[in-house]
Parts: C-alpha cells; structure tokens; sequence
C-alpha cells in the first residue's frame, strides 16, 4: 500500500528507541515507506497530511499521540469531507498521549501498521465536527477523532504543559488534573442535544466523546463506540475542590457514571453555550472557549486496526 508517514519529531525525540524498532518493522512488514516526513512546528503535521491525500497516497500513518493523529486527521478533510474517502489512517503511538490508541487496542509494538500488508483489516470510525471561538476570539471550525472536553480539561492541558519536566509525561498530566480540582469553579452551560429543549447544568468537564479515554488513560466515557454514529455526553458536575480529588480515581477506573452528581447522555449533535468563559479542549490540546456546536459525521475515517 503506498503510504507517508506524518512523523512528530518531538515525539521521535523522547522514544527514539522505540521509533528505531518502529523503522525496523515498517522495512520488513510490505508497507513501503515512500514518504516519511517530520514535523517541526505546531500545526504542520496537518499541511503535510493534506499534501499527501492531495498526492495519491493510499495510507497516511501518524506516529505520535493524540494530538498529531488529530492534526493528520483535519489534513484528510476539507469542510468535513474526506478529501478521498478511500484514504486510510494509520496509527503508531508514539506520543506523550495516546488515548485513541487505547480504545482501539493498540500500541507502538503492535501498531497494525507494522504487520504484514497482507494481514491488515479497516474500521470506518465517527468523526466529531466542531464550531467554536478559538483563542484570539474567532469562529473556526475543526475536527476531532477521540474527545471535546468543556471545562475544567482545557486547564489541565495547559498546568499539565508547565509542571516540572522532571515528573515525567504522566505524572504531569495528573499534575494538570490535580491542579484543575483545586483551582477550577463549575461554570453554568447552557446544553442542547439533537435540537431538544436546552438543559442548564453546573459543569467541571462537560465530555463530549467518541473514543472512551481521555487524559493519558482517565476512562471518561466507559460507554462510548467510535462508529455508532453518537457521542456519548459525560457532565460532571458541582463537585467541590475535596470532593473533586475523592472522585479522581472514580474517574480514573470509569466508576464514575454511577456518581450523584455526574449525568450521562447520547446524541448526534451538541450545542452549548454559556455566560461564563469555558475552555475547550480537543484531543489534547486547548484550543478555544464556548459556544461551540459539536456534530458527529458517521463513518467518516477508515483506519487501520
């Protein structure tokens, strides 16, 4: 199968071992590496992921975590249509993130990608749209793959990006979840799904989710399919700062859906809105605040499993 693989040389950087042994197979397993091209700015594994569907690529692989597998992603669509609908995703987790990988069983040792050719299926996966206003206050619409997270996720992305390096990759994404339950208020959204009446609700996380992880492992949305065509909606409510850390490993195991003061919904299509100022979060990286207009497109992607 001719394929690129879109490479996050950050991610190559802290598991360069891993990526060597990645080579290795990628040489031997019949998926020719015709193209290999590394990233080096944010953003730019979507230019180079675009540039190769524009090119006749029949595979474009992601090696990294979340959020480059997001950005290759958006590189695939033009206004929510596939540039080609026969494009396949491939994914290597290689990334300080990777919760897609989870909930699809995959990791970099046992990547599809790096299997015989000849021995390799596809999945057709949902894809969630999203209009929202993104950091400098404009109207942008993007794509994500995994999670939208309303709230209190938006500041663990951005503590968990300044705790010491010397914690290590996971330590600091609990740092950023710890963090965020001291210092986050609930806000008050203004949620409606599939055009029904709107419902208000206190939120910390209002969890829009297509995959079933979020956080480097945290099982936000145990319910959750990647192509029944839903998302499942997880709001966790008031919680107050103690009860807030009582309940992070509730969070953690996926328990948490049981919890008084957390709701559970499903549908196609979630607008929310609110007066207060509420970050959010896609795949990992922050991206913008409310309102946003959250929409699947069913059976969007086909990626190898």
């Amino acid at each position: 199968m001719n394929t690129a693989y879109i490479v996050n040389s950050l991610a190559v950087d802290r598991s360069y071992g891993r990526w060597h042994r990645v080579q290795r197979h990628i040489k031997s397993s019949g998926h020719h590496p015709t193209d290999v091209r590394m990233t080096k700015a944010l953003g730019e594994a979507t230019r180079l992921a675009r540039e190769a569907a524009q090119s006749g690529y029949q595979m474009v692989v992601a090696v990294g975590g979340d959020g480059t597998v997001n950005e290759v992603l958006n590189g695939l669509f033009e206004n929510g249509v596939p540039l080609d609908g026969r494009t396949v995703l491939g994914i290597v987790p290689l990334g300080s993130g990777c919760d897609l990988a989870r909930t699809l069983g995959i990791t970099a040792e046992t990547s599809p990608v790096l299997r015989p050719a000849d021995n390799c299926a596809t999945r057709k996966i949902d894809v969630g749209k999203v209009e929202f206003t993104d950091l400098e206050g404009k109207r942008r619409t993007r794509l994500f793959i995994n999670i939208a997270d309303l709230g209190a996720g938006g500041l663990v992305v951005e503590k968990a990006s300044k705790a010491p390096r010397i914690l290590g990759r996971r330590p600091n994404y609990v740092w950023g979840i710890l963090t965020a339950a001291v210092a986050y208020k609930a806000r008050r959204i203004s949620i409606s799904i599939d055009g029904k009446a709107p419902l208000d609700l206190l939120t910390r996380n209002a969890i829009v989710a297509n995959g079933r992880y979020f956080g480097r492992g945290f099982l936000a949305a145990p319910e959750a399919s990647l192509d029944d065509g839903l998302f499942d909606i997880v709001n966790v409510g008031d919680l107050g700062t103690l009860e807030a850390l009582w309940n992070v490993p509730r969070l953690r195991n996926g328990t948490h859906l049981s919890h008084p003061k957390v709701s559970h919904y499903r549908g196609r299509r979630v607008e929310v809105t609110s007066d207060d100022k509420v970050l959010l979060e896609m795949d990992g990286d922050l991206v913008g605040t409310l309102p946003c207009t959250c929409e699947v497109i069913p059976a969007a992607i086909n990626v190898m499993v």
